[in-house]
């Protein structure tokens, strides 16, 4: 065999090692998504908490009162959001007849042109519903995948408030023990990528709230002054989706646009806050979001699209809110490995 071949083969043959790697990683990483969910979003929170944790550190507190103040305030918020969602959809089920009467009257004008009364609709839907509800949907199943997805959620806090805590009680002493480990030269790769690591995600976790809680607050302004019912809750949700890249801001537009329609029953003012919140979206998230994150995480915008659709396919929503930070993370840590460096900057920006 030729040198040339011989290198060929050698390619291939690492080519081949990389897939058959990132196969089972993914397959990892979804066979124990129970785990890693909650894991990177307790240490998503602890990167956000940080930049509390560590203003406060300039008062000489300690420690563990930082921790306690701060994750005292973030569970006090966590409540009011709860009790806002609570009270928000008793009242949205209370209007929801109204909105009901609302959507046939104007699927009464469109099903009209093609010949196709409210009863052939209606009969339509109820034999698709019935075929459905045969299949998966009935009674005791919706009441056990109720049950299933409450306690699921309820686990998924309980993990994610575990790793929170010992993350943040190891959070200063875990740098001492590397450096006593494996000593300071050896150590000083490992703890510049975590630094860099961290400041990328702070800063783009600090600046990203700040920015989703503009758009939120505009958004209900707009939306109070106009009249719209649960004006509060689409603010609330626009600043919650908002964090989720591309899609995230056109979702959230979507309900309040809704419900003005079926609220007013005016196509004119439902297009004028249809423009209104299209155009807080555009000017925040194309004009100011750039300037003051600047490249943020030296990500592409291919890269960062391709990564919320790898992992909202692993994970689901949780994955798309995670994607942009694990995909930076991954980046910065293939930047210290010779052979991923060329990966490394293919995807950034740079």
């Amino acid at each position: 065999m030729t040198p040339s071949n011989e290198k060929i083969a050698f390619n291939v043959t690492v080519v081949a090692s990389w897939l058959l790697l990132l196969v089972l990683l993914t397959f990892i990483l979804q066979t124990l998504s129970f785990l890693f969910i909650p894991l990177c979003f307790a240490i998503l929170v602890c990167y956000a908490l940080g930049i509390p944790l560590d203003y406060l550190k300039r008062f000489h507190l300690p420690g563990f009162v930082r921790i306690l103040l701060v994750v005292g305030i973030v569970l006090v918020f966590i409540y009011m959001l709860g009790q806002l969602v609570a009270l928000n959809a008793v009242n949205f089920h209370s209007k929801l007849p109204e909105y009901e009467t609302k959507f046939w009257e104007y699927a009464n004008i469109i099903l009209s042109r093609f010949d196709i009364t409210r009863e052939q609709a209606n009969e339509a839907v109820s034999a698709f519903l019935s075929k459905i509800r045969q299949n998966q949907f009935s009674f005791s199943n919706i009441i056990q995948n109720l049950s299933v997805s409450f306690f699921s959620f309820l686990g998924n806090v309980l993990w994610v408030l575990l790793f929170m805590a010992f993350i943040l009680a190891e959070r200063d002493a875990f740098i001492k023990r590397l450096v006593n480990q494996i000593g300071k030269e050896n150590a000083t790769p490992i703890l510049e990528s975590i630094n860099q690591i961290n400041q990328s995600v702070q800063q783009y976790l600090g600046l990203k709230t700040l920015i989703s809680l503009l758009t939120g607050v505009l958004v209900t302004i707009i939306l109070t002054i106009a009249g719209v019912d649960f004006a509060l809750l689409w603010g609330v949700l626009t600043f919650v989706l908002n964090f989720i890249p591309t899609i995230g801001s056109i979702v959230a537009t979507l309900p309040p646009i809704a419900i003005t329609l079926f609220q007013s029953g005016s196509i004119a003012k439902t297009l004028i806050i249809a423009i209104l919140l299209l155009c807080i979206q555009f000017v925040v998230g194309n004009v100011l979001e750039p300037r003051l994150m600047g490249r943020g995480l030296n990500l592409s915008p291919l890269v960062v699209l391709l990564a919320l659709l790898f992992w909202g396919w692993l994970w689901g929503i949780p994955g798309m809110l995670l994607s942009v930070p694990l995909t930076a993370a991954i980046r910065i840590a293939m930047e210290q490995i010779d052979a991923t460096k060329t990966v490394a900057v293919l995807i950034s920006s740079k």
